[in-house]
């Protein structure tokens, strides 16, 4: 009996400490704002990751906790049944979306934002509402990327068919050099503080692109190049053409930093 009653013992304690298997979560629930797809949105999940974005290079991904994707949630439920619709046909193709992921399941509705139908801006306030709370997450908590390695020499030039204009060649410290298509070349010293001022005017363009389109055919076109011991050249390219896009900011950068260039050449 004694020893009956020994095993019956070992064999509820062992029930009673058995844990089953954890049952593998599925994704954390989430919703998505489209404004143009791929291009403006924004989403946000349930205590994991938010992502803002605007545009190739303002595109922002931070942590977000439940309470703000509740108060997300909330902002965006009146559209949880039709979306958001236009009243009047409008001369543009609406491909906006709102959705919905919970537990798997998708529910997808109409996010029709630009219309001019009398009503429409008061019955996206919610939206409206949203996307700006997000936006002021995205500004608060976005941690930016480890930019390049810091690059030890810079070298911008002009070219016009292939052949080159006027090129300046920037070191880190040290030497930098000026030479012009007719064959004049100057060098002229410059500091890490001088180096890193030009580079300072280009650091939103490190590893982007220029977005441009180009209407004026023929024109110089230029390109400046960050080379860093170890790793392949950035490059950064650039056409006098361009009026759209990027065109304006870039072409002010150049001038600035070609204004200042020419300063320090011509006090040598």
């Amino acid at each position: 009996m004694r020893t009956l009653l020994i095993a019956a013992t070992a064999l509820l304690t062992g029930c009673a400490t058995h844990t089953p298997p954890a049952t593998p979560a599925g994704p954390p629930d989430r919703i998505e704002v489209v404004y143009s797809p791929a291009t403006m949105f924004f989403s946000i999940e349930d205590g994991g990751a938010a992502r803002f974005t605007l545009s190739e290079k303002e595109d922002y991904l931070f942590p977000v906790t439940h309470d703000d994707y509740v108060r997300i949630r909330d902002l965006l439920q009146p559209y949880r049944e039709k979306g958001l619709v236009c009243a009047r046909e409008e001369p543009w193709e609406h491909n906006g979306y709102l959705v919905w992921r919970e537990n798997g399941v998708e529910t997808r509705r109409p996010h029709e934002s630009i219309c001019y139908a009398e009503g429409h801006r008061e019955a996206g306030r919610g939206i409206s509402r949203a996307y700006y709370a997000v936006k002021a997450m995205a500004e608060e908590r976005w941690v930016p990327p480890p930019g390049l390695p810091d690059p030890t020499r810079m070298t911008l030039t002009w070219l016009s068919w292939g052949n080159m204009q006027e090129r300046w060649d920037i070191p880190r410290g040290g030497d930098a050099s000026w030479a012009h298509r007719d064959g004049r070349t100057t060098t002229f010293a410059v500091s890490p503080a001088d180096f890193d001022r030009v580079r300072d005017l280009f650091r939103p363009y490190e590893g982007a692109g220029f977005e441009c389109e180009r209407v004026v055919a023929d024109l110089p076109y230029g390109r400046l190049v960050w080379s860093q011991p170890g790793h392949e050249d950035q490059e950064l390219g650039w056409d006098r053409g361009c009026i759209t896009g990027d065109a304006a900011d870039v072409f002010r950068r150049v001038d600035e930093a070609e204004a200042f260039l020419m300063t320090l050449r011509d006090r040598a």
